[in-house]
Parts: structure tokens; sequence; C-alpha cells
């Protein structure tokens, strides 16, 4: 699959390689957000353990929060494109990346239409819109 840089966007080619390096790590955010549901407290043995002070427990649970609030954007970000009639082919295509022809032919009914170019608009608005949001909730400070 080859790698698209945008021209004439309203975001720069460096903006947009940053929010697909954003949206590459969703897969691994879901793993690390699922996998920390069985978190348990420290074991007490004889071994030694970190000198971290304060909660393990606290600190896996503020982890667990920041990675569902980055899920929650990319996920609000495709479901707001038209609609969401695009959700998950935007979330195969730039999260997990798949080409627009193995969405077709593996994940038709992903597929709002078969006009890529519809498709490739879409997938344009979606960054445009990661990029608004990102910016909004770093300046509000979350």
């Amino acid at each position: 699959m080859r790698t698209y840089i945008p021209g004439s966007w309203e975001i720069s080619k460096e903006r947009y390689l940053e929010l697909r390096a954003f949206c590459l790590q969703y897969p691994q955010w879901q793993t690390e957000a699922a996998s920390m549901l069985g978190v348990s407290g420290a074991g007490v043995d004889d071994m030694p353990h970190g000198t971290d002070p304060g909660d393990p427990t606290g600190r896996a649970v503020e982890r667990r929060e920041m990675l569902i609030t980055k899920i929650t954007l990319v996920e609000r970000c495709a479901a707001a494109v038209e609609g969401g009639v695009w959700y998950q082919a935007l979330i195969l295509n730039v999260c997990r990346p798949m080409s627009w022809e193995v969405i077709r032919d593996l994940y038709p009914e992903a597929l709002k239409s078969s006009d890529r170019t519809r498709f490739f608009r879409a997938r344009r608005a979606f960054f445009n819109l990661l990029d608004k949001e990102q910016n909004k909730s770093i300046l509000s400070g979350q």
C-alpha cells in the first residue's frame, strides 16, 4: 500500500504524518486498555519491588483512562464524518492500514459505495476533524 501524503489539505504534510502515526497506535491502545481490566494490586511476597511511590493501581487506572480517551477521540471523529457511514472503513484504512482495495474485497459492507473518490474525501474530512479535535483538547488542557 502506498503512503498517501496530502497536497492541498487544510493541514500540512507534517501534521498529516503526525496524525497518521497517532492513528496507527489505535490497535495497541485497544489491546493495552483491554489488558488493564484485570490489573490487580501488588502481591505480598519476600521479593523486592520498585521504589515508585504512590498507588500502582491508581496509576494503572489513569493510564487506562488516557488510552480510552485516545480511542474515543479517533472513533468519535470517524463517526462524525458524513454521519458515520464511513466509520468502519475509516478505522480499517487509517488505524489498521488496509488499502481501499482490500476493504472493498474483504469488507464490502464497510463501504457506503464503491466510489473511491468519495471514500478519500471522507478520509480527508476525518483527518481535518481529528486535527481540530486534538487541537481543541490540547487547548482545553485535557
